[in-house]
């Protein structure tokens, strides 16, 4: 980001810079997330363009007439213009020289073509560009047509797992816009090592799945499809197959239990104080039930599950979340998530006690998320 984010404002400097470009026989692309947002008809602050077919050095006087230029990675072809949020590229050839996310050799080629720049990305919906000047789409890789389906897919079998952060990436989009990862990716990415990831960049594809997806279930749920659960969310892991009493809980297992659970949560997080806290809550509330569980004269108990809970919660959110404040959030809401619980069983109680002496009308409903009791006291008649 290189300055206050204005998209209408960043899109005009975009325009003029791809008017002089094509002076000089170059052209300007919108790219990435914008342009797959534009055409989804979803909000999108980032404007980012990639230059094809000039020099650096021309690029930059470009820049410089405009205000003056940003290198926010000259060595990568990457710029700003002062006073703007835009986001100005080169095309740029990638090579990995690690397992880190971060571990590339990158090589400016202003002549690269838009099909090769385009193919270093990740999604086919991410690879589409949009002339500047003339709004043409480029989709060189179907990305058009995996957007109206609603397929994630990835661009290039060999660059794909270049990156690993593309997996969490992927889960996150299937998340964010409730699309479906294509059995081909899926696939890829069973193969692909996370260990060397930054937690923080972890948090960062966590964060964006909590707080900005209708239903972030199918973050974890596209993750369980590519095997990527058990080195960054081995406790949530942990909850498939669990079972529960069906009495109280026809859904099924823990895992299908703890996805309602976050996606009813996600509803709800808009009025929590701290939504991100809230979210990591909702998903690590029962972690303690795959250790707690037990069958008892044929019934289904976890009894206690939530202090079994805690040191697991704290784990994972540690093991991502570099706030300690909400690790403690976390480890709170989990010991005390049944008291709710428990106190509309003791009302439910007490209400039939009552009933002897006053008239009661009480619902009880029951379902995956809790309890609720509505009481309506009439006192007897003289």
């Amino acid at each position: 980001m290189t300055g206050r984010r204005d998209p209408a404002r960043d899109m005009e400097a975009a325009r003029a810079i791809a008017r002089q470009a094509a002076a000089l026989g170059g052209r300007a692309y919108y790219v990435g997330g914008f342009v797959r947002d534009r055409l989804l008809g979803r909000e999108n602050t980032d404007v980012d363009i990639e230059v094809h077919g000039l020099t650096p050095q021309q690029l930059e006087e470009i820049l410089d007439g405009l205000g003056g230029r940003l290198e926010m990675g000259a060595s990568f072809g990457i710029y700003g213009l002062k006073g703007y949020g835009l986001d100005i590229a080169m095309p740029r050839r990638e090579r990995a020289i690690g397992r880190g996310h971060r571990d590339f050799h990158v090589t400016v080629d202003p002549f690269l073509g838009t099909e090769q720049a385009a193919r270093r990305r990740d999604f086919t919906i991410n690879a589409l560009m949009e002339d500047v000047l003339t709004g043409r789409v480029l989709d060189h890789f179907r990305g058009l047509r995996d957007l109206r389906r609603g397929v994630l897919r990835h661009v290039d079998d060999r660059t794909f797992p270049e990156d690993p952060l593309r997996v969490l990436r992927g889960a996150q989009f299937a998340a964010r816009f409730g699309f479906t990862a294509a059995p081909e990716t899926i696939a890829l990415c069973r193969g692909i090592d996370l260990s060397a990831l930054p937690p923080e960049r972890v948090e960062g594809e966590l964060r964006k799945a909590l707080l900005q997806a209708e239903r972030p279930s199918l973050f974890f749920e596209t993750l369980r499809d590519m095997g990527q659960l058990s080195h960054w969310f081995p406790e949530v892991e942990a909850l498939i197959g669990v079972p529960q009493e069906p009495r109280f809980h026809r859904e099924g297992d823990v895992w299908t239990h703890t996805m309602l659970v976050l996606d009813h949560a996600a509803a709800l997080r808009s009025r929590a104080q701290q939504p991100f806290p809230f979210m990591l809550a909702a998903l690590c509330h029962d972690l303690g039930k795959p250790a707690a569980t037990e069958y008892v004269r044929g019934r289904i108990h976890a009894y206690d599950h939530e202090s079994a809970g805690v040191p697991l919660a704290d784990a994972l959110v540690r093991r991502i979340v570099g706030e300690k404040a909400a690790a403690a959030y976390v480890r709170n809401m989990v010991q005390l998530h049944m008291k709710p619980n428990a106190l509309a069983m003791r009302l439910n109680v007490r209400a039939g006690r009552l009933a002897a002496d006053y008239h009661i009308r009480y619902e009880n409903s029951r379902s995956h998320a809790g309890r609720s009791i509505t009481l309506t006291l009439e006192p007897p008649q003289a």
